[in-house]
């Protein structure tokens, strides 16, 4: 792991510098007669003699660079703290900012991003930027705590395994300057070894639009054209600063065929008192299932691929038509909550949930100041390392933190086996059909991490 701090690094610089000599000892000097040597008289016409330098002093060499710093704490548990103290009253306020519209933001992947930045960052914006983060008091240990979350996080549940049977999962992430920037070698290497991510430049000043398109650009091939941009129009102009930005694709199978279900369409009730005629998968499987005070919530796994992950989405899903705000309030207001009402015990339960796909793009800067976040967006932040010593530009604060995810939820296996019909099954115990708004997370179960939060209020809209 590269060390990108402005401390390592001048512990690296101090590590390669050329190591002084220390002298040789001579011959052991003969032992001195105790009585005293005449000293020889100067000739008149000589010159006075020269003084005799001082023994030299040894220099002892430089030790080491100095240690990276260590996390504090196991990354589940950092990964844990993280969730609580950010990615739920995240999540909280820009679902309660949605209107009436579906929405879905990924925790994980503006945790990964900010996480990036504060890489970047020294002092109070870096103390301030790793607290909102859940990464404490802002000293080396919590750098290196939120580093290691959103480096694992990255590189174990966000990157794309849909060749080997999993979901698929697109993810881009990066942090963007002026063109005038010079950014530091460390903090470039770091964003693309560690985060999985990229640092660059582009000309905001004097090319705005073409600085645009080039990050859309990018996007959309680190994606692999399932987002296609994440900046909107106008956004970027002379006086942009830092732009942070990151953009998550999603799209799963359940986890076996359903071959003894249907595709239908059903009426989904919205919250207005309105109803539409969407497709609904219907079948009936064994499954994690709860019942609480006011809801039910289920899990549904998702086919997983060769490797350590597994996804599944949890849908809560309110006894009444208009009860998901009621909801949703309880679930971001304690922090236990969503944990402690996860299903834990297996029924045979009839399942119907509608098809949907989610496109949902939000600038965080507002939510994150909310959240007390301050400093990043002010003109006199402290993002000394992530330039170099020799930049003589304007100094960075952040402009923007953009954020965009595209979730579809319309399994076609589904439809190639509604044909088929078993006979002599028995009838589930119980009924679960999402034919009104709920609320969802899509959780990686081997790390705990919430990779997606988001309601649905009309799965026959987009947005």
């Amino acid at each position: 792991m590269r060390q990108f701090s402005s401390l390592a690094a001048r512990a690296l610089r101090r590590s390669t510098a050329p190591k002084p000599q220390t002298p040789s000892a001579g011959p052991k000097p003969h032992k001195r007669s105790s009585a005293p040597k005449p000293k020889p008289k100067p000739h008149p016409s000589s010159s006075p003699p020269s003084p005799v330098p001082d023994t030299p002093v040894p220099v002892p060499a430089p030790g080491p660079p100095a240690p990276a710093p260590m996390p504090t704490r196991p990354w589940e548990e950092a990964l844990d703290a993280a969730q609580r103290a950010f990615c739920l009253p995240l999540a909280g306020r820009v679902l309660a900012a949605a209107g009436t519209g579906n929405a879905a933001v990924s925790p994980a992947g503006v945790h990964a991003a900010l996480s990036l930045a504060a890489a970047g960052a020294r002092g109070a914006t870096r103390r301030q930027m790793l607290a909102t983060l859940g990464c404490g008091g802002g000293g080396r240990g919590a750098a290196a705590d939120a580093a290691n979350v959103a480096s694992r996080v990255v590189k174990r549940v966000l990157k794309d395994r849909a060749k080997s049977g999993g979901p698929r999962l697109a993810f881009a992430c990066g942090v963007w300057a002026d063109a005038s920037t010079k950014l530091s070698t460390e903090f470039v290497e770091a964003a693309g070894g560690l985060y999985s991510s990229v640092a660059k430049t582009a000309d905001f000043k004097d090319k705005p639009e073409d600085a645009a398109e080039q990050i859309n650009s990018w996007v959309n091939k680190s994606t692999k054209q399932t987002i296609t941009s994440l900046l909107p129009d106008g956004l970027i102009d002379q006086n942009t600063g830092l732009v942070l930005g990151s953009a998550l694709y999603f799209r799963g199978r359940w986890l076996d065929k359903a071959d003894t279900g249907k595709t239908a369409e059903e009426k989904f009730y919205c919250l207005d008192g309105t109803s539409v005629v969407v497709p609904f998968v219907e079948y009936d499987r064994t499954r994690l299932f709860a019942v609480h005070d006011g809801f039910k919530v289920i899990k549904l796994p998702y086919k997983q691929g060769n490797n350590e992950r597994k996804f599944s989405m949890y849908i809560f899903l309110p006894d009444a038509h208009d009860g998901l705000f009621e909801l949703t309030k309880k679930i971001f207001s304690e922090p236990a909550f969503l944990e402690q009402h996860l299903p834990t015990e297996k029924c045979h339960v009839g399942i119907g949930v509608p098809k949907f796909t989610i496109s949902f793009q939000i600038d965080m800067k507002d939510f994150l100041k909310d959240m007390t976040l301050e400093l990043p967006f002010l003109r006199d932040a402290d993002f000394k390392d992530m330039v170099s010593e020799d930049d003589s530009g304007e100094p960075l604060f952040v402009s923007d933190v953009l954020h965009k995810v595209i979730l579809e939820v319309n399994d076609n296996e589904i439809e190639e086996a509604s044909m088929k019909k078993t006979i002599g099954k028995p009838l589930p115990r119980d009924q679960f059909t999402a034919d009104h708004p709920f609320f969802f997370v899509i959780r990686e179960e081997v790390s705990s991490a919430v990779v997606f939060m988001g309601h649905v209020l009309d799965p026959s809209s987009q947005s």
